[in-house]
């Protein structure tokens, strides 16, 4: 479990350094754009104020591209200082920003934190939208494998690796009363038919969270979910009774015909 933690943390701080790595390119990218068109209007004796859209559209790209407005406003200020340094007299010296200046200045963070804001909304929705694009596809093909399946195991083993898969953490399904190993919180959880465990009341130090698998007032095992990282939310609790409804539907149906069969065997 250990070993899992600390790759899973590698990849973490790879992605991000890899992230990092991909907004910076982009702001030296715009930032030498910037100043190339600044450079370019001078040559043509056009007022190098009229560059100011371009420093907007950079900032605009750059709270696009990298999902903060942070990114947008450091551009926006190396716009500003580098284009009183290099484009207004006296050059070569930083002067104190002028009434103008402090007007842009607002200008390009007012429009970082906007995009910044827009873009975070934007991507936001954009993730739930392909994460619930995914679960269906998952939830399709649970069904099927549901369907398919011959055995109570059977069927516990396509849910339980379907609540994995979704949820991001372990996740078991025992059927039948729990072994005492699995403390009492399981054994309590099954005879109760009631949530126990990590986060519920009269349990602590516990990581893991027990729930009831059953129907009609009858228990057909329990539920072990890993909760060491953080506690289950609305959304997940919502997804584990409509997968445990279908689970235990399939677990009956397949007793319920390896019954007859094994009567006739």
């Amino acid at each position: 479990m250990g070993d899992s933690a600390q790759l899973r943390m590698r990849r973490g701080w790879r992605c991000r350094g890899r992230l990092l790595v991909r907004d910076v390119s982009i702001i030296v990218l715009l930032y030498g754009a910037g100043m190339a068109a600044v450079w370019g209007f001078s040559l043509m004796a056009v007022s190098p104020l009229a560059v100011f859209p371009v420093f907007v559209l950079g900032i605009l790209i750059a709270s696009l591209e990298s999902d903060s407005g942070v990114w947008g406003a450091a551009l926006g200020l190396g716009y500003l200082v580098s284009y009183d340094y290099l484009f207004t007299e006296p050059l070569y010296h930083l002067k104190v920003f002028n009434h103008t200046d402090v007007v842009a200045l607002v200008i390009f963070l007012v429009v970082a934190l906007i995009m910044g804001v827009v873009t975070h909304r934007m991507r936001h929705q954009v993730s739930a939208a392909e994460r619930t694009a995914v679960a269906l596809r998952r939830v399709n093909r649970l069904g099927a494998e549901l369907v398919d399946s011959v055995t109570a195991e059977e069927a516990c083993q396509a849910a339980q690796e379907f609540l994995a898969a979704s949820l991001g953490r372990p996740v078991e399904i025992i059927l039948g009363a729990p072994d005492p190993e699995r403390g009492e919180a399981a054994l309590d959880c099954y005879e109760q038919h009631c949530p126990t465990g990590c986060g519920e009341l009269g349990y602590r130090g516990g990581t893991e969270k027990f729930l009831p698998f059953g129907m009609r007032g009858r228990s057909l095992g329990v539920v072990a979910i890993d909760c060491s990282r953080a506690d289950l939310d609305q959304a997940d609790l919502s997804l584990i009774s409509f997968v445990l409804a279908q689970t235990q539907l399939a677990v009956e149906r397949n007793r319920g015909v390896a019954g007859p069969e094994e009567a006739g065997a």
